[in-house]
This record gives C-alpha cells, sequence and structure tokens, in this order.
C-alpha cells in the first residue's frame, strides 16, 4: 500500500486501515492508530497533516492497488471473442487477487461509502471495454454495460470483505485457498458470459 519504501509511514497506513475498518473513521482516534503504529503522536500530523489525510491515503493506496492495477487488462482493445473472454476473466483474476491482498482498505472504502476516482476510471475504461464488444457483437445489444461492471464489482469485493465470515460459516479461506478461488473465479466468469439457463 505505500509506495515510498518508510516503514513509519506504511505502519501508519495499516495501523490506520486496521483501525479504520474495526471502528469507523469517528471511532478510531490519532492516539490509538500511532500507538497501534508504534509511532509518536504527531506522526500522522507529519506524514498525512491530520486523520482525514490519513484516510484518503489508505483510500487513495486501496484503489491503486485494486482497481488502476485491473485497468492494464483493458487496453489495448480485445482483437477477439477468445481474447475478448480471457481479459474478463483475467480481470477476475486480477481485481480479486489485488483486493485480497488489501482486504481492511477495502472493508474501510465499504464502511465509509467512499468515493474513489480509481473505481470511477475503472468503471469507466471497463464499460467501454463492454461497449468495443457489442459492437464487434461479442456482447449482446440489450446488455448494459454498466450492470456487468458492477456484476463483477459486487462479485469479487464482497466476496473478499465477507472472507472471515466466509471461513467460519463454510470452513474455507476465500482468500488464501487457490483451489477454491479458481473454482469461484471460473464459475463466474462462466456465469457473467454464457448466463444460467439452457439454450
Amino acid at each position: 500500500m505505500d509506495v515510498t519504501g518508510d516503514p513509519t509511514r506504511k505502519r501508519l497506513l495499516d495501523a490506520g486501515a486496521a483501525l479504520f475498518a474495526e471502528k469507523g473513521f469517528g471511532g478510531a482516534s490519532v492516539r490509538e492508530i500511532c500507538r497501534a503504529a508504534g509511532t509518536s503522536g504527531n506522526m500522522i500530523h507529519h506524514y498525512f497533516g491530520d486523520k482525514q489525510g490519513l484516510l484518503d491515503a489508505v483510500l487513495e493506496g486501496y484503489g491503486a492497488a485494486v482497481y488502476d492495477r485491473s485497468l492494464l487488462i483493458l487496453d489495448p482493445p480485445a482483437t477477439s471473442k477468445e481474447d475478448f473472454a480471457a481479459r474478463i476473466r483475467l480481470l477476475f483474476v486480477t481485481t480479486f487477487d489485488a483486493g485480497a491482498t488489501v482486504r481492511l482498505p477495502l472493508t474501510v472504502a465499504i464502511r465509509e461509502q467512499a468515493n474513489l476516482e480509481a473505481l470511477d476510471r475503472f468503471q469507466e475504461r471497463f464499460n467501454d471495454f463492454l461497449r468495443d464488444g457489442q459492437q464487434q457483437g461479442w456482447v449482446r445489444p440489450e446488455v448494459q454495460p454498466e450492470l456487468v461492471s458492477g456484476f463483477l464489482l459486487d462479485r469479487v469485493n464482497n466476496q473478499v470483505h465477507y472472507a472471515p465470515w466466509i471461513q467460519r460459516r463454510f470452513g474455507v479461506d476465500v482468500l488464501t485457498d487457490a483451489d477454491y478461488r479458481r473454482k469461484w473465479i471460473d464459475a463466474n466468469v462462466d456465469l457473467l458470459l454464457h448466463g444460467f439457463v439452457g439454450t
């Protein structure tokens, strides 16, 4: 989440993400975050200006790690129906894997109902990718790209966000069980590309 390599800044980001996820922005104090990060009380101000600046940095790091990274899959445009389908699958894999590495910031984004610029860029580009697929005849004309991008994000984000509950309920660690993750991604990609009603 921290690209600067500064260990104190990273500890503050990690502690902030953990406490914001657990208690919410309003419930986590600057003192508590600094204590959890093993730093003095003024380090949030030094690195981020204030608690809001820390929250913004946590969310920005999350958006870059998940959505900006996944955008790379959508360029250049698909060259065939097979390439199009393969990119959709790779988008599921990449978005899931990236989200799994930053689960706590995802929880913060959901809890705080954050507006993420990286998410907006991702959805806009993915919608364009789907519209290009419609123009090529790979996507049915009546499909609404905005709903498809929402489906992908809902499925991936919920699977990652609710990973602890899924593990308690079903005994599956969705974040580390590679076989389960592969089956889950395959099933969701198949559902997205082919539906579930037979012809």
